[in-house]
């Protein structure tokens, strides 16, 4: 732990023991109007599977699939924005769309996830991983399960395309890889990202569960949808999937999610706090036929912990998300505040009649506030794990609203607390604040301890807790 960077109490992970603290999650605020909808010729069918990327003091970008309802495939277009609310479709040249370049059209048959790619060499800066027409695939004989019920005759197989990637300068000027990245199957929006606590490329893509692949077939059945991750130093090289999170049939909460699932993930490495990583999968309720989104954290990537209430609603009827959400990769920063974008259907999933495109929705998030360590009208105290303290001052992310407080003790590697930092020194927090400085008989500067190993003591009432860092170290 490097208390230096921002450490969010997300979970357990770092804390030694806790009494009146619980931990809450703080859903997602959905935006009242779409981040973007079919406007142009080109996305008459549909716009959906966006992935953006944060340029602070710049401008934004974000990819997503367009569906013009001709027949002849999705195209992958490009849109950027100041301010992660209002978007444009810049003109670009470069695909012809009915006899005219004059389009924000990057590729033909490529959808999927984009990502910054700060590893690799700037003419492969941009990455992208996704499903495209190849002549690889995945063949699926007819072994039962839920996958079939979709048709109403005899279908001995299923074609699933492949996981294909390509890289760009730009973003905007993509070349495919030869062969495809991963030799799997694919029928999500696909993420990948090079994790620099691994230094390597991770990707999450989608796992069916009772299917197997051999010698460049899949078979068995097809019962739900899982998460499978694989990880590779090259990215055009990644192995097969590992089965990494799946739904929990012993909950009521996940009881009808058999023949349903979970589908993408939208994955990240957290950039704004140490070692946290966040995926929003939607969970496919199949007795309603619609998906709304969970949350789930993770210190690894590995092992997640998902929260069993959705974390972003379905919108109300009428509404273009009103029967489904679907998360992109990639995060904006405005502010205090955290935008993601989602894919919002009106249609039920196997509602493939009903011609009703959605559209591209913005998520509103309190920037590292997630999930929060929540104390009520019983007095909490929570201890932090022991680390070195690095010195500088004490930032404390919080929330008290106009009611509650906090206060900050400073305790041995043995839990006791030192002189001058107890409890009776320590000032009182309140309102909220992603960073108040907290300080003892009104003094912040922690020099004097530098280098030794500490523990964190905090105590609360009518207050969430959200995480701390150490600044000016």
């Amino acid at each position: 732990m490097d208390p230096t960077q921002k450490q969010l109490l997300c979970d357990d992970a770092l804390v030694a023991d806790k009494r009146g603290f619980e931990l809450m999650l703080n859903p997602a605020l959905r935006a009242e109007t779409p981040a973007l909808q079919p406007e142009m010729p080109w996305e008459q069918a549909s716009v959906s599977w966006p992935s953006v990327v944060c340029n602070e003091g710049g401008e934004h970008q974000m990819w997503y699939r367009a569906d013009p309802g001709d027949g002849n495939g999705s195209l992958l277009c490009y849109a950027t924005s100041r301010d992660g609310i209002s978007w444009e479709r810049p003109e670009l040249g470069v695909v012809e769309f009915q006899g005219n370049k004059d389009n924000n059209i990057v590729a033909r048959h490529l959808q999927g996830g984009v990502f910054v790619d700060s590893h690799d060499a700037p003419e492969r800066r941009y990455k992208f991983i996704g499903e495209g027409q190849t002549e690889w695939g995945i063949t699926s004989y007819y072994g039962g399960g839920a996958r079939f019920r979709y048709f109403k005759e005899d279908l001995p197989t299923w074609n699933y395309l492949g996981v294909v990637g390509a890289h760009s300068p730009d973003g905007i000027r993509w070349t495919e890889y030869d062969e495809p990245v991963m030799p799997w199957y694919t029928d999500t929006q696909n993420v990948a990202f090079w994790d620099d606590r691994l230094q390597r490329y991770v990707a999450y893509v989608r796992w069916n569960e009772h299917l197997r692949v051999e010698d460049g077939k899949q078979v068995g059945s097809f019962d739900y949808r899982a998460i499978g991750r694989a990880e590779a130093k090259d990215f055009s090289a990644f192995p097969a999937p590992v089965k990494v999170h799946e739904p929990d049939f012993s909950r009521v909460e996940e009881e009808d999610q058999a023949g349903g699932g979970l589908y993408n993930t939208g994955a990240m490495k957290y950039p704004y706090a140490e070692n946290v990583y966040l995926i929003f999968p939607s969970a496919y309720h199949h007795t309603s036929d619609t998906l709304d989104v969970h949350l789930a954290t993770s210190r690894d990537g590995v092992d997640f912990t998902r929260w069993y209430e959705p974390f972003a609603r379905l919108g109300t009827a009428g509404r273009f998300d009103a029967r489904g959400l679907y998360v992109g990769p990639g995060m904006i920063a405005a502010g205090d505040e955290v935008y993601s974008y989602y894919a919002g259907v009106p249609r039920s999933h196997d509602d493939v009649e009903t011609q009703a495109p959605g559209a591209i929705g913005r998520l509103r998030m309190r920037r590292d506030g997630f999930v929060a360590q929540d104390a009520g009208a019983e007095e909490g105290r929570l201890t932090t794990v022991p680390f070195q303290m690095p010195g500088g001052r004490l930032e404390v992310d919080m929330d008290a609203s106009a009611r509650g407080w906090l206060q900050v003790e400073i305790l041995d590697a043995t839990g006791h607390a030192l002189w001058g930092y107890a409890r009776a020194e320590s000032d009182r927090l309140m309102f909220n604040d992603l960073a108040q400085t907290a300080s003892w008989r009104g003094e912040p500067d922690l020099s004097a301890l530098r280098g030794r190993k500490v523990r964190l003591r905090f105590s609360g009432q009518f207050a969430r807790l959200y995480g701390f860092r150490f600044s000016g170290a």
